[in-house]
Formats: structure tokens, sequence, C-alpha cells
């Protein structure tokens, strides 16, 4: 589970804005039931999404 300071370190942008990030992006969770943390994101979900195909920009 990454938190915003992480994420926001991993995209080189503010902390504010990855936290937004990290809003919209468990929202999806819930409304596929999934459970989420709040202020967090799964590792592999916000790679996946920020990284896909890019083995080097991994986290």
């Amino acid at each position: 589970m990454l938190n915003a300071e992480q994420a926001a370190q991993g995209l080189n942008m503010s902390r504010g804005f990855a936290y937004k990030i990290i809003q919209e992006m468990n929202e999806g969770q819930i409304k596929r039931g999934r459970a989420v943390v709040k202020g967090r994101v799964r590792s592999d979900h916000f790679e996946a999404r920020f990284f896909a195909g890019d083995e080097d920009a991994r986290l």
C-alpha cells in the first residue's frame, strides 16, 4: 500500500494532487466492491495505472 507521499514521489507531483488521485482510484475500487484504506492505494493497482509496460519505472 502506498500513501500520498510515496505516490507523489513516484509521479513527481505535489502530495495534495496525489491525495486526489488516490481518492479517485479508491472510488473506482469501491464501485467494484473492493475494500480500500482511506489515504492509501494498492501499489500494484497504482503501478499498473501509471507505469503499465514500463518495467524500469516501477516504484
